[in-house]
């Protein structure tokens, strides 16, 4: 399988209309927004990525931070331009950039078209229309799906979507109709950020004065847990879960409160994994399973955190093996009876 490599360049907040409650992109990313980029800093933020890359990589250049068809179209021509120039020599095979749903229409997907564009992510954040309005989107429901209808209609490029459940009105109940809608919509991957928040947002005022109260990290973790169980069962890929804060968000006063973790994926991983466990104690005992195989990639998660679930389902003598033959999010049972039983995540049964 070749490796997918994506050199991140930002343009935060920039091409948005105005400030969504959740919204501080300059503390996200580390840059302000008036920092436009010229050609220079772009060829020089990829040059540098593809000095440490692998040549057997699959690299995409990806405009994130702010919404980029909505940038003025000089600057979107000029940073697609610099862009094709590297997908041109084969050193770069494509393009993404992140959106709002209501900037997306049949003209401009044929202005993009042409630079070699190979997956747009809409902000989505809720598929509810009351979580949307207080949450200040400016865009409804229904134009979410009128534009992955448009871009569904040109197969060359990837759909994603970002998902931030537990906005004010959000509710468990809520955030698995979105994912529910979500699947119905057949995207090719989703990212999953729970709500944080962030200094100088108007959610921080919202949270000051008792008008909004974030997820705590469990009730984020089980709320994912059972939306990303949704998605594994669709085969929908979640490519992130949970934010990766840039420098200046991890600086003191800048996260005022909500469910971040830096392992928060793992921390997902780990529910599952649990639930796993309990199912297969309650189809074997231990004592007959001999070997318990699983991807390296899954060993923390199986373990849980502090080793708690391990502990639980290993009572007795099971040997944890990694084999990176195994699938992710998969184990295999060696049985002492010499038989090989499989169980997988996106098998468990969806939880209320």
């Amino acid at each position: 399988m070749i490796k997918q490599r994506r050199i991140a360049i930002f343009v935060p907040h920039q091409g948005c209309p105005k400030d969504c409650v959740f919204c501080n992109q300059a503390r996200i990313t580390g840059q302000k927004r008036e920092e436009q980029l010229t050609e220079e800093q772009i060829r020089a933020i990829v040059d540098q990525h593809l000095r440490t890359m692998d040549e057997k990589v699959h690299v995409e250049i990806a405009f994130f931070g702010g919404s980029f068809t909505g940038l003025p179209r000089g600057y979107q021509k000029m940073m697609l331009g610099v862009a094709k120039e590297y997908i041109d020599n084969g050193q770069v095979q494509g393009i993404r950039f992140s959106t709002r749903p209501d900037y997306i229409n049949e003209a401009i997907m044929e202005f993009l078209l042409p630079y070699g564009v190979t997956a747009i992510e809409l902000g989505v954040q809720s598929l509810d229309d009351h979580v949307l309005a207080l949450s200040q989107r400016g865009h409804t429901a229904e134009q979410v799906a009128t534009a992955v209808e448009i871009i569904r209609n040109y197969p060359s490029i990837q759909l994603g979507l970002q998902l931030l459940p537990g906005l004010p009105g959000d509710t468990k109940e809520i955030a698995m109709n979105t994912a529910q809608q979500v699947v119905n919509m057949r995207p090719d991957f989703v990212r999953i950020y729970p709500a944080l928040v962030i200094a100088g947002t108007e959610l921080e005022w919202m949270y000051a004065t008792k008008q909004y109260k974030p997820l705590s990290l469990e009730e984020a973790v089980d709320w994912c847990a059972q939306i990303w169980l949704l998605f594994m069962k669709h085969q929908i890929q979640v490519i992130r879960l949970g934010l990766h804060a840039s420098e200046d968000l991890r600086a003191e006063g800048s996260l005022i409160a909500g469910p971040f973790h830096p392992s928060f994926r793992q921390l997902v991983e780990a529910k599952l994994y649990r639930r796993l466990l309990d199912t297969i104690v309650k189809d074997y005992s231990s004592e007959e399973i001999d070997t318990f195989m699983i991807h390296p990639a899954d060993e923390t998660a199986v373990r849980g955190p502090r080793g708690a679930n391990w502990a639980s389902f290993a009572q007795s003598s099971v040997d944890l093996a990694l084999n990176s033959n195994v699938e992710r999010h998969q184990c295999q049972l060696a049985m002492k009876s010499g038989k090989i039983i499989s169980y997988r995540l996106r098998d468990l049964e969806s939880s209320s």
